[in-house]
């Protein structure tokens, strides 16, 4: 079957390409143990753009591709942000990205395998059509989407950040399990039994966060840790000027979120960071892509004692001095992952939180006219939203 849309290529000019293409079905696996099943053919309605189309369309420029490239093909349809129409079903559907033939594909080990939609070794949702396993097309509540009726943009917008959240949900599970591991005998040497230790140790640990970049993940590492915890105490810092978008919109809807302006000293931005947190943080997200973040946690003194660095950015390289590292007890953390479990809950919470109000919306015609233009616009452009989005079909919307 034939259908239209981006596709991306080894090209050192054109790397990203909208056209005819043609699509593939070879069975796949959900989770190891698991039948292999073609996929169903689904209709895209809405799509959300990621950095990682950004960085995919530069390994293109590289003729870095292949090994992302689904087997015996020599382009990959990009995109895994987003809503489709499954029509044998006659439902709205979020895929579901990561599979594989492995018992965990957040956490594949030596002898198994995964695969991504719009991603890795699997086409995704920047076509009109596509196939994806019938197991991994998870279901919207329908109190949100009565059935027989047609989803809202609204509910689109919001759910086009499925994919990122649930990979910051991921993010905050193993910050949990790390700060039980790593620190309870803290409280274990004060006197508390082993499942109090591990209660206070999550506690504690969540009480003074940094998020240290405040794009798309760190905007949703902020909510999704005060949306468990309420008495987190978080901290973001970006580039921009105070009273921005992204950080009026966490003041507005979660109490105990502030927003700092990173600093030309990286040492005044750590000082800045502890006046306000009242002390150092045990917990520190990395989000924004660049090595000063490494720098204002480590060199400037900004994390804490026993305190535990996630490291959710692409490309920097991460550097300590070991003497006082090692003293301070402090680790380095660093995965973007996330399993089924988690896409679901993220599913349920977006569709009542309000981050409909940091996307917007652009006309597919612009992408199908100029795909690398619109992605230096989507990505670089002055004045561009959090996330951009795009509908490929007017019928399945209102």
């Amino acid at each position: 079957m034939k259908t239209t849309g981006t596709y991306l290529v080894n090209d050192p000019n054109r790397p990203l390409r909208f056209g005819e293409v043609n699509l593939i079905n070879p069975p796949r696996r959900e989770r190891r143990g698991l039948p292999l099943r073609k996929g169903v053919k689904c209709r895209t309605v809405m799509t959300g753009f990621c950095g990682t189309d950004w960085e995919l369309l530069q390994m293109g420029r590289r003729g870095e591709l292949a090994p992302k490239f689904p087997p015996e093909q020599k382009r990959l349809i990009n995109g895994h942000e987003g809503v489709v129409w499954v029509p044998d079903e006659q439902r709205y559907a979020i895929v579901l990205i990561r599979g594989g033939d492995a018992y965990d594909p957040s956490r594949f080990e030596g002898d198994e395998t995964y695969f991504e939609y719009g991603c890795d070794q699997a086409d995704g949702l920047m076509s009109h059509e596509d196939y994806y396993h019938p197991d991994m097309l998870l279901q919207i509540p329908e109190e949100h989407l009565p059935k027989g009726e047609k989803l809202s943009r609204q509910i689109a917008r919001r759910l086009v950040f499925s994919d990122p959240m649930s990979c910051m949900m991921f993010q905050r599970e193993r910050v949990e399990d790390l700060l039980v591991g790593h620190n309870w005998r803290l409280y274990a040497a004060r006197g508390l039994d082993q499942g109090q230790a591990f209660e206070t140790a999550i506690h504690d640990g969540f009480a003074r966060v940094v998020i240290y970049g405040l794009g798309g993940t760190g905007i949703l590492g902020a909510i999704a840790i005060k949306e468990k915890y309420p008495h987190a105490n978080i901290v973001t810092v970006g580039r921009s000027e105070p009273g921005g978008v992204k950080d009026s919109f966490l003041a507005k809807y979660w109490e105990g979120v502030h927003y700092v302006q990173v600093r030309e000293d990286p040492a005044d931005t750590a000082q800045e960071v502890i006046r306000i947190l009242g002390g150092r943080p045990r917990v520190f997200f990395g989000c924004s892509g660049n090595a000063i973040e490494a720098e204002v946690a480590f060199k400037h003194g900004l994390l804490d004692n026993n305190g535990i660095y996630a490291s959710f950015s692409l490309g920097p390289v991460v550097s300590y001095a070991s003497m006082p590292f090692g003293f301070k007890n402090q680790l380095i953390f660093g995965a973007i992952n996330f399993r089924r479990e988690h896409m679901e809950a993220a599913i349920r919470l977006l569709c009542r939180l309000p981050v409909d109000e940091l996307t917007g919306e652009l006309p597919l015609d612009d992408l199908a006219e100029d795909p690398i233009a619109f992605y230096h616009e989507v990505y670089r452009g002055e004045g561009r939203a959090l996330k951009s989005t795009c509908v490929w079909d007017e019928e399945l919307i209102v």
